[in-house]
């Protein structure tokens, strides 16, 4: 497949572009054949290949890590904030997209978790449930944190605040 970027140039794609919804990074990087599906699957194989049911995914995105519940088949469930907040399955190709990941299960030192058949049941009933998405006080991080853990916790806003005024600064 080929097609023509705005400056005119013709670009060939090698490879599928199955993945392509996971975000506008992770376009980009298959559109302009720096990673291929199959490399994608590699590197996420790689990357998670001790995953198991229940263990939460960490995600790194440009200014913030995303966290999904890994339910198995290489499926995750997440919570995004599209349309306010929706918790969805998605195929770990779908979600991780460009972005590097890891199993980040970082609370198991501190407190105790839920057995994996628990935390993947929690992650699967909120899909029904209604959700509304707040960066400060229940983003992706707090989801992930309470099927898990079975409570909410984020240790990004700080992180997140410290950005966005860096940003707000710079302006």
């Amino acid at each position: 497949m080929s097609f023509q970027s705005f400056d005119g140039s013709k670009h060939r794609i090698n490879g599928s572009l199955e993945c392509l919804s996971a975000s506008s990074k992770g376009l980009s990087k298959s559109l302009f054949g720096v990673e291929s599906t199959s490399d994608q699957r590699a590197r996420v194989e790689r990357s998670l290949k001790n995953r198991k049911g229940g263990d939460m995914i960490k995600l790194e995105r440009d200014c913030f890590l995303h966290y999904a519940i890994y339910i198995g088949k290489d499926n995750v469930v997440d919570f995004v904030a599209d349309n306010g907040g929706i918790v969805t399955v998605r195929t770990l190709c779908e979600t991780v997209g460009a972005s590097e990941c890891a199993i980040d299960n970082y609370l198991d030192n501190d407190c105790s978790h839920y057995p994996e058949k628990e935390i993947v049941k929690r992650a699967l009933l909120a899909i029904a449930e209604e959700h509304i998405y707040s960066l400060g006080t229940y983003n992706c991080e707090h989801f992930a944190t309470w099927c898990r853990y079975g409570y909410k916790y984020c240790h990004q806003p700080c992180e997140v605040a410290a950005t966005l005024g860096a940003i707000a600064n710079k302006t």
